[in-house]
């Protein structure tokens, strides 16, 4: 077995063929969040969850991979979330 980022060295054999999925999902995912981005203008992770059906946490993982690509940037505004708090507008590119 080899050890990666995603799973140790002592983890099962089932959390490893998992690890080497990783990439595979990622890509998928900020599909998901552009493809919404585009359809539905600005939004923050919660909106992009909602049109998605993904999780919160799916969302923002992938945002700065979105970002590092040249595929989607914060707008610069937020909007009051779930919980009160400001989230930031994320925007297709």
């Amino acid at each position: 077995m080899n050890a990666s980022k995603f799973a140790r060295y002592t983890d099962p054999v089932t959390s490893h063929a998992a690890a080497a999925r990783v990439a595979e999902f990622s890509e998928a995912y900020c599909g998901y969040i552009y493809r919404a981005l585009q359809t539905h203008g600005p939004g923050t992770f919660e909106d992009i969850a909602r049109w998605t059906g993904m999780r919160g946490s799916q969302i923002w993982r992938r945002l700065p991979d979105l970002e590092r690509d040249g595929l989607a940037q914060p707008t610069g505004g937020t909007k009051k979330g779930s919980t009160g708090r400001q989230q930031r507008l994320w925007e297709a590119l």
